[in-house]
């Protein structure tokens, strides 16, 4: 099989075919959007940590309700862990969304290809309790521990038998996962992948941002000059990945451009002083793609909200479109909070319904201007804008930086 692929030719046969959230800001598409719309703040008080003192922060973005499960089947729910729950529900509803029957497809070349931060950490947290309590520990909870339980749940729910990878890439999971699928299709190891990020709300992650003193004290303010943190989240994000000639006269929500992978290996926590491994992906993202710079029109920025990861997310940015003019910039992660390794596709998808609704979604809470942070920051209400091309940037812990390009 031909592997190689010409410099300056533009892949655009890769689209997306259907989309599936999960999310603190909804589990349909249309509350998603109407909610990242009005800028509708999904996070707050955690009850579970309101009146413990060993949490200085008890703020996070959970899911607080079980309707997210009523399309899960019974022998998904009893078998599998949260996490791996989470990825089968939001596969049927993308499934759903492409308007696919699972019966007319060739299983063998159906893929799963899915990003995570915790995996089934929710299990793990489940049996580090009865170990310090000293209590006998359910074999079924070892079983559901494995962080390929996700992948293997979600091929169990449809049937897929093709390629198969869980993508423990931290925060930039989701996109990782997109990356590897659309070179799985580029490679013709596939006719269709499911793919994107999942995580559930996790104790660990949320003490590890505690003693890291990196969460937000109210709301969080990416690129404000008064940000303080990050708010710990969760939720799913799944994408049906196609070849555009292979799909017989159904609806294609978008293009797969271009993505750019990198690890600079500099830090466990703290991005590259100079940014060389985001400079780096959001340049790999545009090769290959057939465009120039002046062709981006929006950047949906990985934006948590922190004081080095924002300063050197607009150093890069102001970097790499440098003799250009700079695009537009916004983060859902002011409304949404931080979804691990689900918030790069919920970002994906966000763009693509940007791209399709003509309008950018809010950087909410923005009230002072950064200097070290001049950027275009779409602040505090959408703005009108017709979208052709866009960069998603989602880049974390231990240098693994990711940029996707995505078009219509």
């Amino acid at each position: 099989m031909k592997h190689k692929i010409v410099k300056g030719e533009m892949m655009k046969d890769i689209v997306v075919t259907g989309m599936g959230v999960l999310s603190t800001a909804g589990f349909t598409l249309d509350d998603y959007w109407h909610n990242l719309y009005d800028g509708k703040v999904t996070y707050g008080m955690i009850d579970e940590f309101k009146s413990n003192p060993n949490y200085r922060i008890k703020i996070g973005s959970k899911i607080k309700t079980s309707k997210w499960n009523t399309n899960v089947p019974e022998d998904i729910l009893s078998t599998y862990g949260k996490a791996a729950c989470y990825a089968v529900s939001t596969t049927l509803k993308a499934i759903h969304h492409a308007k696919i029957d699972l019966n007319q497809v060739n299983n063998k070349r159906v893929g799963v290809v899915i990003g995570t931060t915790m995996g089934e950490i929710e299990v793990e947290e489940q049996i580090t309790k009865f170990v310090c309590q000293n209590k006998s520990i359910d074999n079924r909870l070892y079983q559901q521990y494995q962080t390929f339980n996700i992948v293997k749940a979600v091929a169990e729910a449809v049937g897929a038998k093709g390629y198969m990878f869980a993508v423990p890439a931290a925060c930039a999971a989701g996109n990782y996962a997109v990356a590897i699928s659309k070179q799985l299709l580029e490679w013709d190891y596939a006719d269709m992948i499911i793919t994107g990020g999942v995580d559930v709300f996790s104790k660990v992650a949320f003490a590890g941002f505690q003693r890291l003193l990196s969460l937000a004290t109210d709301f969080c303010r990416p690129f404000d000059k008064n940000r303080k943190g990050l708010v710990v989240g969760e939720g799913c994000g799944i994408v049906i990945l196609e070849k555009e000639k292979q799909r017989k006269n159904q609806k294609v929500f978008g293009r797969i451009v271009g993505s750019g992978l990198s690890s600079n290996a500099y830090h466990m926590t703290a991005p590259h002083i100079h940014g060389e491994g985001e400079l780096l992906a959001m340049k790999k993202a545009m090769m290959n793609t057939g465009l120039s710079l002046k062709d981006i029109d929006y950047i949906s920025a990985h934006g948590t909200g922190t004081k080095a990861n924002d300063k050197i997310e607009a150093k890069v940015i102001k970097e790499m479109f440098k003799g250009h003019n700079l695009p537009p910039v916004s983060s859902i992660k002011s409304v949404l909070g931080h979804s691990m390794g689900a918030a790069s596709t919920l970002e994906l998808i966000a763009c693509l319904l940007m791209i399709q609704r003509r309008t950018i979604l809010p950087t909410m809470n923005y009230q002072s201007k950064d200097e070290d942070c001049d950027i275009d920051v779409v602040a505090n209400k959408p703005r009108k804008q017709n979208l052709k091309y866009v960069m998603s940037n989602s880049f974390a812990f231990g240098g693994q930086t990711s940029s996707l390009v995505i078009g219509v």
